[in-house]
């Protein structure tokens, strides 16, 4: 057994090493986010960004909650704002088109759970207004200019009210814009694993199903949706987040269309804005429209917030394209009881479910908007 003035000199040795071993680990760790852009360039009004950061903590928690905040400005007094999210490799790349011109600078600055951590950076840049091109249609032989040009895409121009010049055919059906609520019926699980109502699956790179844990549902690979504050989906108006979107532990706070859902350890939202917050460009508002009962259009500015982080899941994406797995918005809908179903699929880009698949599937009543008498 040591005697106690062995046991005296090793806890005195312990602590005169204690301050530099911590002091060690402080200099092993950055104590601020560092932030290097690696390109920044312009092809028209197309803006092209791309960088690393090194962060104080580097876990996968941290990374989640980690942003890359942007302000781009010109001589005069325009200004846009948008952000970026960070990969496993805590690397970053985003395109957008900008509606600023000429000399322009741009700020970059890392935001982890909303707080700003280290310095910002900056680069100069030029962007020019994109060039119209112009293209002369030919006219058929001995046309004179008088003709008409065929369609997009070929084929032949169809006679009025339907059918083709060579004969009549059935009029195309009217196309009726449902301006209003998509009014969603909560998701319900049945103990034969069927399910009614709205909810939510996630499908892996591989093409399994994703399974939450936290879902309420008998089969884990179904999240259940409950309608939010509006009762669904408007078409007449954006959605946007609260400020904040999220609470200090990184739940999303948005209600309007869904409530917060628990998925994966988290609470998640959805909501619609005129800013794509993860891709940083403009979003439409979302258009559903009627065919004879078939619905279509586009939900691009639907988007989700999880743990701190915002993915696109609308589609089509914001560039007009249905990448990967992304599917085209499609349904149908009954006029006489105003019931509905939607559905589609959406990639996500970057983040940290890169290359997962969301799938939408609502129902429930359209209601359509009041209109001043």
């Amino acid at each position: 057994m040591p005697s106690r003035s062995t046991v005296l000199l090793a806890l005195a040795i312990l602590g005169a090493l204690s301050p530099t071993a911590a002091g060690a680990s402080r200099v092993a760790r950055p104590a601020a986010a560092r932030l290097t852009l690696t390109q920044v360039s312009a092809t028209g009004q197309r803006v092209a960004i791309q960088g690393r950061t090194t962060l104080p903590g580097d876990s996968v928690r941290q990374r989640r909650r980690t942003r890359i905040a942007f302000t781009l400005k010109d001589a005069g007094r325009g200004v846009e704002r948008f952000g970026a999210s960070i990969d496993a490799r805590r690397a970053f790349g985003l395109t957008r088109v900008t509606r600023l011109r000429g000399r322009l600078s741009l700020t970059a600055r890392v935001t982890i759970a909303g707080k700003a951590s280290g310095r910002s950076v900056s680069r100069r840049l030029t962007v020019r207004a994109a060039t119209r091109r112009t293209t002369t249609r030919r006219t058929g032989a001995g046309g004179g200019g008088g003709g008409s040009a065929p369609p997009a895409g070929g084929g032949t121009a169809p006679a009025p009210g339907g059918g083709t010049p060579s004969g009549p055919g059935p009029a195309a059906a009217q196309s009726t814009p449902l301006v209003g609520t998509f009014a969603l019926e909560p998701g319900v699980s049945y103990v034969n694993g069927s399910h009614t109502g709205s909810w939510f699956q996630m499908i892996t790179p591989a093409g399994t199903n994703f399974v939450n844990a936290d879902s309420r549902s008998r089969n884990k690979e179904y999240t259940l949706l409950d309608p939010g504050t509006d009762g669904g989906l408007r078409t007449d108006a954006y959605q946007p987040a609260p400020t904040p979107a999220f609470d200090p532990t990184g739940a999303a706070l948005a209600d309007r269309i869904v409530q917060p859902t628990k998925f994966f350890g988290q609470y998640f939202s959805i909501v619609t804005a005129p800013l794509d917050a993860q891709l940083g460009v403009a979003d439409p508002q979302p258009a559903i429209v009627d065919s004879g009962g078939r619905l279509s259009g586009q939900v691009t500015a639907w988007a989700a917030q999880w743990n701190g982080n915002w993915f696109n899941q609308g589609t089509p994406k914001p560039d007009g394209t249905v990448p990967g797995a992304t599917t085209p918005v499609s349904g149908t809908y009954d006029a006489a009881t105003g019931r509905f179903l939607l559905e589609w699929k959406s990639l996500i880009v970057t983040g940290p479910f890169d290359k997962f698949i969301g799938f939408w599937h609502l129902t429930g009543t359209f209601r359509p908007a009041q209109t001043s008498p």
